[in-house]
């Protein structure tokens, strides 16, 4: 069963200490409704793990949670059955004990588990919230990076989804807000379509 089989991967991401340790904080953060979601359910791809998501070890609990939960409100899916939450880079990367953007190294290593994650979910959408989704994303799709901020391609035999990531720097910005809610509300539309 693909959630077994997801679980034991997750538990085996540590390897990629061997090729960066620096500034970078190991606890596991993952989607704690594995075994409540629907097969193939959508995959929301963040950047990385805050402060926030380390604590409470799973992703998007922080404002930026706040917002992508507000957002999924709008697509009429239910985070915990529908969607399935990753991120570009596994880990809490930081600088000066805050929180900083993964590099290009750790999202090129980040994009090798974001392929296997593909492998064993067979999302039916994928959507990349942000720079550094659409970048790690660019080394398994190399056609991401020519496609325009918020719109639904078919790229690598894949639905994919690409928008700002909803941090409360960008959400705060109306046309981005803007973009991010009709983007969302475009989701069902996407995957019934």
């Amino acid at each position: 069963m693909w959630k077994n089989k997801l679980k034991e991967f997750y538990k085996k991401r540590d390897f990629i200490k061997q090729y960066v340790n620096e500034n970078i904080d190991f606890t596991e953060v993952f989607d704690k409704f594995i075994d409540e979601k629907i097969d193939n359910p959508i995959m929301i791809i963040g950047e990385a793990p805050g402060l926030n998501e380390v604590k409470q070890g799973e992703p998007f609990v922080g404002k930026a949670g706040e917002n992508l939960n507000y957002l999924i409100s709008l697509s009429g899916l239910d985070r915990k059955k529908d969607i399935l939450i990753t991120n570009a880079f596994p880990f809490r990367t930081y600088k000066d004990l805050k929180n900083r953007a993964p590099s290009a190294k750790e999202l090129k290593i980040g994009a090798e588990l974001l392929k296997k994650e593909i492998e064993i979910l067979k999302p039916k959408l994928v959507l990349l919230l942000g720079n550094s989704a659409i970048k790690a994303f660019s080394y398994v799709c190399p056609e991401v990076k020519n496609l325009k901020k918020c719109g639904f391609y078919e790229v690598c035999g894949l639905k994919v989804g690409v928008c700002y990531h909803p941090s409360p720097l960008a959400f705060n910005r109306k046309n981005i807000r803007k973009s991010l809610e009709e983007f969302f509300k475009k989701i069902k539309e996407e995957i019934n379509g």
